[in-house]
């Protein structure tokens, strides 16, 4: 076996080769670098709800200096064409600490994106295939974009939908070339609606007002939002609670300091300090909540560039955004069953009442997550959107 280290690994065994009239080829170049990164801008030009990442944004996506989440995995990207179009491109993922801790011996494939043809994505997962048993792989799922704290999994349902801030968007018939090339759907998360008219659960209200009383009669439990002027000090807070409240979810493994840091820093330009919520007991941060803009209601209409004229359509934009991705809720488990996580969505919901969101998207939720689920469906959020996860057995 290879040893995992540097980010990018080009030591694969046939780096171009043929698959039918088709050309495989693994990215090494800067022009393979670019076909790579442009392809989902081709492939969804007419598609009506796909949203144009800023391609500013891809590129730093896979520079080690931007993301250091890289140096830690094992990456191999290929592409697919015909006569120079390019048809389809994926990526061979290996992340240790995922795999050690949860499913030993697994693999990722991840960024797949293809034309609706079961020869090109048999092409592209060959080569996935044939450079994880390199690395003794006997499994692979996916979709995973790099690592389970990115985009993860295909989306089955809700394809009328326009995609919320940082969650997949695919094709319909994705699912159906996964499954000919031997795929099979492992877990499944949704995406809930949550719309300010939508009546609560009379538990939810108990569960409040019980919180709310512990809260008073004691004077310890307190909700408050991030403090700005403690940028440092407060994120320090959160990813420390980030992975303590999550480490028992299927996937989790615990994010890295600097991989947090670089994840809060390109979002502190734009997210609300009222939709960032830390609970505390007795001076000890216990859970927290965070609700991110939706930025894709601005780039919807960029085309994924900044310039000339994205940049203050961006700047202009972002306050009239009126929607919200509520997109994390955890406490410790030792304080689980005392209503925080219902105390900090209540407060959560008064808060965006006063920015005057109009809709919050909650996910993704593992549909496994019976803790969760119970919350988002006291508090009446519809369920809007399906993904799911793929696996297959390499040693077969």
């Amino acid at each position: 076996m290879k040893t995992l280290t540097g980010y990018f690994h080009t030591s694969y065994i046939c780096k171009t080769m043929h698959h039918g009239s088709l050309k495989v080829k693994m990215v090494e170049s800067g022009a393979d670098h670019r076909a790579f990164c442009e392809f989902p801008y081709q492939l969804y030009q007419d598609n009506y709800n796909w949203v144009p990442p800023l391609r500013q944004t891809e590129t730093q996506r896979w520079s080690p200096r931007h993301n250091s989440s890289l140096s830690a995995r094992f990456v191999q990207r290929f592409l697919v064409s015909h006569n120079s179009q390019t048809l389809g491109r994926v990526a061979a993922i290996v992340d240790e600490a995922f795999a050690s801790r949860w499913e030993p011996g697994a693999g990722f494939f991840g960024f797949f994106e293809c034309v609706n043809d079961m020869e090109v994505c048999a092409a592209l997962m060959e080569q996935v295939h044939d450079a994880l048993r390199v690395h003794d792989r006997n499994s692979v799922f996916g979709p995973v974009n790099l690592s389970t704290h990115e985009e993860v999994g295909l989306l089955v349902e809700g394809f009328d939908i326009r995609p919320m801030i940082l969650t997949p968007h695919n094709p319909p018939y994705y699912a159906a070339l996964l499954e000919r090339a031997g795929y099979k759907a492992l877990h499944e998360f949704h995406s809930y609606l949550w719309t300010p008219e939508r009546e609560q659960a009379p538990v939810v209200k108990r569960l409040v007002r019980a919180a709310e009383r512990r809260a008073g009669s004691s004077g310890k439990l307190f909700i408050r939002s991030i403090d700005v002027k403690h940028w440092e000090t407060e994120n320090e807070k959160i990813w420390k609670l980030y992975n303590a409240c999550f480490e028992d979810l299927w996937g989790f493994v615990p994010l890295s300091r600097r991989e947090y840091t670089e994840r809060a820093e390109n979002f502190r330009k734009f997210y609300q300090p009222e939709m960032a919520l830390i609970a505390e007991f007795d001076g000890q941060s216990i859970g927290f909540g965070l609700a991110l803009p939706d930025l894709n209601e601005v780039l919807a209409h960029l085309n994924g560039r900044l310039w000339p004229f994205g940049l203050l359509r961006l700047v202009r934009g972002i306050p009239r955004i009126r929607a919200a991705r509520f997109i994390l809720l955890g406490v410790l488990p030792q304080f689980r069953g005392r209503g925080v996580a219902a105390l900090l969505a209540a407060r959560m919901g008064e808060s965006i009442l006063r920015l005057k969101i109009e809709r919050v998207e909650v996910s993704l939720v593992q549909a496994s997550n019976q803790r969760m689920l119970r919350v988002i469906e006291a508090f009446g959020c519809q369920r809007i959107r399906t993904f799911q996860l793929f696996e297959k057995n390499l040693t077969i």
